[in-house]
């Protein structure tokens, strides 16, 4: 563990210094505090660094149990409640956990749901899905019975029965625009998805074009204080309504700052960068020229960014390249270890097994130097064994016992020579035993090696795999810093957040910033032409 801690303190001081280029004595808690100076919400900033991971906003949980007991339940043969489906699929990818609903509760809910009709501005279904759940909704919730495996056709069967009883069932299903026709089969007509992430037909976006461009406070039409993508605009406006619809004319100075100023949008195709406001305020036009020298700083923010990316991308590949040399050196310096502790095991068993036998030929060496002096003591004895048989009684007589050649075997026959082999075969017995020994120790040894060798592949591939599971986290975080930096900049310099038009996309920051739609949004020709000449 103070392994791992030193690796982690000694990383985050290399990437401290290497890829943010921060000094010693300097953290990136100093970002958080200069923008918590400016005024900015850093938590809500912190919050839209985590929900840009998946590329959608994450949904509340009364929002998305409302959207399961209502719209992930009704029949698929209904435009709205398919539409509503498809919506509340696209407000969050992952799959929610859905409770069992009876059919009676069900058939309530889904009335109480279509009766209601379909509500008008923001709260419409088809823009964002309701913030709280209704009362039948929580009570679906908690009266849920046990899951049946024909619920399903109960489900349908209730929902036939509940067309069959409604008049103009049909025609009284809410729309996801308010501004659709009634007709079921004219339900396919094009649906626009605007930056902010709502979505509106071609009426009601000309209808919010235009009553954004006849209020005088703004220069371009906005819906959720977001603008609207110029060639949008031109899409769903009609030839009489386009002169109507045109923003107001801005300085060319300002149109060439906002084509060389770029600021990084927050998340994919769905979010926009955290902005204030995008309304340009009339009576400030002195401030305008003022903000022509913010295009360099913006410039030079976004340089130093694509620059941190490219560090990081090499601080990544260096660390991984530093991470996994390190494991193979301490790899083959445990395979030599093992190797080492292997030799010297099987030299002390040759040394053990090279005494043993000095011991053993010594003790039979000892044992041959006895037995010769007993043969010597009994050819002595033989020899009085001869004088014997061939003496003479008191009155002459020969005794008449005679030396054989088998009484000279059984004296040649001692008890010495069936020591000797005893002798062998016990120490033969004891060398056995001790070789068996050895080898056990040995293949102890090889175990308990083999053992430490997997704990150590162990901890690498966990080292590997926490490297790699910190990669995308300080990716996010420098995503994050990149956000804060932007805004910070953005509140010092009191940029007006707008779309910068004709700006391409930054290679190197692919994966941070994509453009909202890759159509470009171009400016007037009049525009286009002052921004050459100025």
């Amino acid at each position: 563990m103070d392994g791992n801690a030193h690796a982690g303190s000694t990383r985050q001081a290399s990437y401290l210094r290497e890829v943010l280029r921060l000094e010693q004595d300097e953290t990136e808690d100093g970002l958080e505090n200069t923008a918590r100076a400016l005024g900015l919400d850093v938590a809500t900033l912190a919050s839209l660094e985590m929900g840009s991971h998946s590329g959608k906003p994450v949904p509340s949980d009364t929002s998305r149990m409302s959207q399961e007991s209502v719209g992930s339940r009704a029949s698929q043969s209904t435009g709205f409640m398919s539409t509503f489906s498809d919506a509340s699929r696209e407000h969050h990818h992952q799959p929610a956990a859905r409770a069992p609903y009876s059919s009676s509760l069900f058939g309530r809910d889904y009335d109480a749901f279509v009766n209601r009709g379909a509500p008008h501005g923001r709260e419409s279904v088809s823009f964002s899905p309701p913030s709280t759940p209704s009362q039948s909704t929580r009570s679906l919730a908690l009266s849920s019975p046990p899951t049946s495996p024909k619920r399903h056709f109960r489900r349908i069967r209730g929902l036939s029965m509940l067309r069959l009883g409604r008049s103009g069932s049909n025609t009284s299903l809410a729309d996801p625009c308010p501004h659709f026709p009634q007709d079921p089969r004219s339900q396919q007509r094009a649906v626009h998805k605007l930056p902010c992430g709502h979505r509106s037909c071609t009426q009601a976006l000309r209808g919010n074009i235009q009553t954004s461009s006849g209020n005088s406070s703004n220069v371009l039409p906005t819906c959720s204080s977001v603008p609207i993508p110029d060639s949008l605009a031109k899409y769903v406006m009609t030839q009489a309504e386009l002169p109507r619809a045109e923003p107001q004319k801005v300085d060319a100075t300002l149109v060439c700052s906002i084509k060389s100023g770029y600021v990084p949008l927050m998340d994919k195709k769905d979010s926009v960068a955290l902005m204030e406001d995008i309304a340009i305020p009339p009576e400030e036009p002195q401030r305008l020229v003022e903000n022509v020298s913010e295009q360099i700083e913006l410039k030079q923010l976004r340089d130093d960014q694509a620059g941190q990316l490219d560090r990081f991308i090499a601080w990544t590949s260096k660390q991984k390249a530093e991470l996994e040399a390190q494991q193979g050196l301490l790899r083959e310096q445990l395979k030599a270890r093992h190797s080492a502790a292997l030799e010297e095991l099987e030299e002390e068993h040759s040394a053990a097994m090279a005494e043993a036998e000095d011991k053993q030929v010594k003790a039979e060496a000892d044992m041959r130097t006895s037995h010769d002096r007993e043969k010597r003591d009994n050819v002595t004895a033989l020899k009085y064994m001869e004088a014997y048989c061939a003496g003479r009684y008191s009155s002459g007589e020969l005794h008449n016992r005679l030396v054989t050649a088998q009484d000279h075997i059984e004296l040649d026959k001692t008890k010495q020579e069936s020591a000797i082999n005893v002798l062998r075969g016990e120490q033969s017995r004891r060398m056995r035993l001790r070789a068996q020994r050895q080898e056990k120790e040995e293949q102890e040894l090889q175990r308990g090696q083999r053992r430490e060798e997997l704990e150590l592949e162990r901890s690498f591939g966990q080292e590997m795999a926490e490297f790699e599971n910190e990669i995308p986290e300080r990716r996010l975080r420098l995503e994050g810093r990149w956000r804060l930096q932007a805004a910070v900049m953005t509140r010092q310099l009191a940029v007006a957040p707008v779309f910068f038009a004709g700006e391409e996309k930054v290679s190197s920051l692919a994966w941070q910033v994509e453009i909202l739609d890759d159509r470009p949004v171009a400016l007037g020709a009049a525009e286009e032409v002052r921004c050459e000449t100025a």
